[in-house]
């Protein structure tokens, strides 16, 4: 099943559920570039080595997709889910990464669908971009990243500027066509007007006097729905953390860069040391199996049986 951010937030309760009740995870994933690309392996690399070769390329691209499929117990029932991703744009610094031609070349041959990374990318983030969110939501310091969004506020704003002018105490109007930009609403219009949510695709502005407007400000109740902006940020971090908190076993094949991948982009940047990086993934993760590791296990014992 493929999931993009127009439904992420609907399934994730389902995702939850079926999570708990797996008896593992398998988490395979697509990036921008080819395993291997912006570093040269060697076989003679200590793991230390390939990881600091591997760190700087992790670093410079991004994920488009990643598939998970959860096995139960007692009967083999297999639930795979492919969620496109894409950097959040909400109010944290413009992400940049790289693209490599043969990756894009790979990918299309095999269907990629790039129109559905690009426009229905689910956003996600870690903690160290989270924190500077979190810092620049109470401070009111958040801003639009993207153009796209910064073109359908300015939209919003002119309508709001031309119709508050006239507008009486009480009236009311609709802004539509937001393209997903209500939570950005409740932050940057700053007009003596109450934001009330409509719907999922529309946003009710009303025009209040300047003691009412005071009082909504200077109210405990999260008039910006800040909570809530938050958790959209967040994206696909909030399935990840999910994962974290159940400790399933999680099941890959030739795993560092997925792990790297899932340490820089849901929890935190790549430390320089490889100690540390297997610390915090052993943290995030005790059970992990490496089906490539099994494999030359199974094959050595094999080897020796035979010789024997």
């Amino acid at each position: 099943m493929e999931v993009g951010a127009e439904v992420f937030a609907q399934r994730l309760p389902r995702l939850r559920r079926r999570i708990l009740r797996a008896a593992f995870v398998g988490e395979p994933l697509l990036v921008s570039t080819l395993p291997n690309s912006g570093f040269v392996p060697s076989l003679f690399d200590s793991p230390a080595e390939r990881y600091v070769k591997a760190r700087q390329s992790v670093q410079h691209f991004t994920l488009v997709q990643l598939g998970k499929y959860f096995s139960f117990h007692f009967r083999y029932v297999v639930h795979s889910y492919n969620f496109f991703l894409f950097p959040s744009t909400l109010g944290i610094k413009d992400v940049e990464f790289t693209l490599s031609a043969s990756s894009i070349q790979f990918l299309s041959h095999y269907g990629f669908d790039y129109n559905k990374f690009l426009k229905d990318g689910i956003p996600y983030m870690n903690e160290v971009q989270e924190k500077i969110l979190r810092q620049r939501l109470l401070a009111g310091t958040w801003k639009v990243c993207s153009n796209a969004d910064r073109d359908v506020l300015k939209k919003a704003i002119d309508e709001v500027t031309t119709w508050i002018a006239a507008a009486k105490e009480e009236d009311t109007m609709i802004l539509q066509d937001l393209n997903g930009m209500k939570q950005s609403m409740y932050i940057q219009l700053t007009w003596e007007a109450e934001m009330l949510s409509d719907c999922s695709f529309q946003v009710m502005v009303k025009k209040v006097s300047a003691e009412h407007r005071q009082l909504l400000e200077n109210s405990s109740y999260d008039r910006c729905q800040k909570k809530l902006i938050l958790l959209s940020a967040r994206g696909f971090t909030n399935l990840f953390q999910i994962l974290v908190k159940v400790k399933k076993p999680l099941v890959g094949h030739n795993m560092l860069m997925d792990l790297m991948h899932l340490h820089d982009k849901f929890y935190r940047p790549l430390p320089e040391s490889y100690e540390e990086f297997k610390r915090n993934i052993h943290n995030l993760f005790p059970v992990i199996i490496d089906t490539k590791t099994v494999t030359k296990s199974v094959q050595k014992v094999r080897c020796t049986e035979f010789f024997v």
